[in-house]
Order: C-alpha cells, then sequence, then structure tokens
C-alpha cells in the first residue's frame, strides 16, 4: 500500500463553509444489521452477531442472543469518528439507542453483561454473558466513552449520565489497581500482580476507554492510565535473536491475534504521560516481533514455552486480529514519521484488500461486509458478522485519522 494515511491540503483561501471530509468507511452492510427493541419504555438499538453468505440476513446466535456488548461497544467507536470527524449527523439516534443498550446491559455495581435476547431480556446465564468485570466490561467502557464524546456538546444531560454510568466501573479497577507495585515470580520474570483479572489484553482495552474519557471530559485518569501501562510492559517478551522477541503476551505465555492492544494502549500511555519508556517499548515490538510476524503472513495464536520454544497456530486469521496491529503500527508511524513503520502499517491495512495468506479482498467497499476470516490458505469464510465488520470499519477510519 503506497500510503499509511490519507495527507490533507489545506485550501489556499479560506472557505466559512467546508465540505466534511469523506469517510473511507463504507456503514452499508452494519447499519443492515441495525435493529432495536423496547424495553421499560425505551427504545434500545443494537446490531444483530451473525449474517451468513449468501444473503447476509441476521442469523440467530443460539444460545447467546441477539446482540452483545462486544459488539454494540465497538460500534459506537464508529459512530463516534462517523459522527464528529465526517460530520455524520443522520447517525446521532443510533448513537442513543446503541448508549441506552449499553446502560441496559451494566449492573450497579459496575460489572456487566453481555447478551440480550430478541425481547429484550438479558441472558445472564451465558458463560460469555455472567456479570464480571471483563471482556465484555472493557467493550462497554469503551462505548460509554465514545458516546460521552459524541454527546457531550450536543446534549450534555445525556452526556452527564453516560459520564456517571462510566464512572461505575472505577471502584472494580480499583480493585486490581490497588496490588501496584506488587510484582509477582514467573518463568518469564518479573510480572504485574495489579492488572485486571491477570490479562493484559484486557487491561489493554481498560486503559484505552480510560484514556477517551479523559480526552473528552474534566477526569483524570493518569494514575490509572500509567498502572495499567506498566503493567503491560511486564508482559513484554524480550530474547534478542528469537523470532518473537519484543512480543507482547496477551494471556500468560501466549499471544492472539484478536485483541492485542497492547502497543496501542501503550502508546496512549504514551500521549498522556509523555513517559519515552512506553514509545521505546512499541517500536521494540515493531522493528523486531511485528516485522518478523508481518514477514510470515501472521498468526492467529503464539505460545512460547518457560525454555523459549515457539509454538505457532496460523489459522484462523480474522478482521480484529489484523485491525487490532494495525491500529498499534499506524499509530506509531503517525508518531515517529519513521517509513519503516508507515511500510509496515500499510502492509497491515492491506490484509483487509487482499494482502493476505489466501490472497482474497476481505473487506468490499462497494458493500462493506467484511468477511469473517481466513480458515487456511486458500479457504476464507465468507460469511459477515458484526465483529468482522465493525473492526474493519475502525481500522479504515484509523487509517484516515493522521493529517500530515
Amino acid at each position: 500500500m503506497a500510503a499509511f494515511c490519507l495527507i490533507v491540503l489545506l485550501p489556499l483561501c479560506s472557505d466559512p463553509t467546508p465540505a466534511p471530509r469523506q469517510s473511507p468507511a463504507n456503514l452499508a452492510h452494519i447499519l443492515s444489521l441495525v435493529d432495536s427493541v423496547e424495553v421499560d419504555g425505551e427504545q434500545l438499538a443494537f446490531v444483530h452477531i451473525y449474517a451468513d453468505y449468501p444473503d447476509y440476513q441476521p442469523v440467530l446466535a443460539t444460545g447467546e442472543g441477539v446482540s452483545c456488548v462486544d459488539d454494540v461497544g465497538r460500534l459506537l467507536e464508529v459512530l463516534e469518528a462517523e459522527i464528529l470527524q465526517f460530520d455524520r449527523r443522520d447517525l446521532l439516534p443510533l448513537a442513543r439507542g446503541m448508549s441506552r443498550f449499553l446502560l441496559h446491559l451494566q449492573r450497579g455495581d459496575g460489572t456487566w453483561n453481555n447478551f440480550i435476547r430478541a425481547d429484550g431480556s438479558i441472558n445472564s446465564t451465558h458463560q460469555n454473558s455472567r456479570a464480571e468485570f471483563g471482556w465484555w466490561a472493557a467493550r462497554g467502557l469503551r462505548g460509554l466513552a465514545a458516546a460521552y464524546a459524541i454527546f457531550k456538546e450536543r446534549d450534555p444531560p445525556w452526556a452527564d449520565t453516560l459520564l456517571a454510568r462510566f464512572r461505575l466501573g472505577e471502584s472494580q479497577l480499583a480493585v486490581s489497581l490497588a496490588g501496584y507495585p506488587q510484582l509477582v515470580s514467573t518463568d518469564y520474570g518479573q510480572r504485574a500482580g495489579w492488572l485486571p483479572n491477570q490479562a493484559p489484553d484486557q487491561s489493554s482495552e481498560f486503559l484505552l476507554a480510560l484514556a477517551k474519557m479523559q480526552a473528552h471530559s474534566d477526569l483524570d485518569y493518569s494514575a490509572q492510565i500509567r498502572q495499567l501501562a506498566d503493567g503491560l510492559l511486564t508482559y513484554q517478551y524480550r530474547r534478542p535473536g528469537s523470532d518473537v522477541d519484543g512480543i507482547f503476551f496477551c494471556w500468560g505465555n501466549l499471544w492472539h491475534g484478536w485483541g492485542n492492544l497492547q502497543a496501542l494502549a501503550l502508546l496512549e500511555a504514551f500521549q498522556v504521560s509523555n513517559d519515552s519508556t512506553y514509545l521505546a517499548a512499541v517500536e521494540y515490538w515493531a522493528e523486531n516481533f511485528l516485522s518478523w510476524a508481518v514477514k510470515q503472513g501472521s498468526f492467529w495464536e503464539i505460545s512460547v514455552t518457560a525454555a523459549d520454544s515457539i509454538n505457532t497456530t496460523e489459522f484462523p486469521q480474522i478482521a480484529y486480529g489484523a485491525g487490532s496491529s494495525f491500529r498499534g503500527i499506524q499509530q506509531l508511524a503517525t508518531i515517529t514519521r519513521r517509513p519503516e513503520h508507515a511500510a509496515l502499517a500499510g502492509r497491515l491495512l492491506g490484509w483487509f484488500s487482499g494482502n493476505n495468506r489466501a490472497g482474497i479482498a476481505l473487506y468490499d467497499p462497494v458493500t462493506g461486509r467484511c468477511l469473517d476470516g481466513i480458515d487456511d490458505p486458500i479457504t476464507v469464510n465468507r460469511n459477515s458478522g458484526a465483529e468482522s465488520t465493525i473492526e474493519a470499519l475502525i481500522a479504515l477510519q484509523f487509517s484516515a485519522s493522521c493529517v500530515l
């Protein structure tokens, strides 16, 4: 790919009513999966989880529900970019309805359920929907932060409600961070004993939510951001000469493609704190592990034994994996302006347009669909559910977010 972000040329003379920038993302497919349900007199908007080839109509998620915080939270980030960067005011009612959805799934103690059923009732028994402060809490907080950014000027009372509900997570997060800066000994060296659920992948998403809310509100989360970032640093594997030197483990001794947002989170921490330690760690990741992984064609999972033996699983590969690594290296390229970082960002963004192991374009700019993944070097999953499409849209929007 020739460039990693759009170059915006300013006009020679001022225009009092300049035309809004054009979004690179086509929302047609994701909006076709949007639905709503009335609960307690309020209309909650949501997005269906699955849509299958060839007609791409919503498919029931058996045993789960019709929608989830995991998807709605991230779709609110898509709407945030469309509304704030590209002036899509027509999406404001949808953003409000999806904000109501998130409030419906959050519990009073700051934990979250994940799935709702077609009648609007909460699925509180599925293993991926029990009330907890983990993955769906992080996605929910990301969504609330995006919704706050959308409504803080347009509807301050509603934004205040969203802010208050966001703050319910503070007490849950404080339980984990109370262990800072205690380290624990492992086969991989000293590691943080204070990350939520001992999960650096989840912790990176919490950090992103805090950083976004701090950027748009008067709240100061700089201490919590630093504590989370310091914890992420302890999960970076440094073994000069190893293929995976510089990798950020997502859990224990495991890296997985999906949700590997640690690099992006550390760069957010760098911009909040101006601590170059975080920037240096991401540069080390990019110039060692990421460069190697991209040359190999990417992976689904990588584990490393205590004896430094590497085990890799190549497939499946999904948009959430390519997009997570892309956003980290794209942000690094924006900060450093180094051509090798820009080149890596371009190669990872190219995964969506065919620069992948299958040689097939996963994202279709005409329909706005992103296929659900690559199963092996010659087979793609032609379904197009919410997550894959949302992650593609986020990556495309992110590619247009830097201005040179």
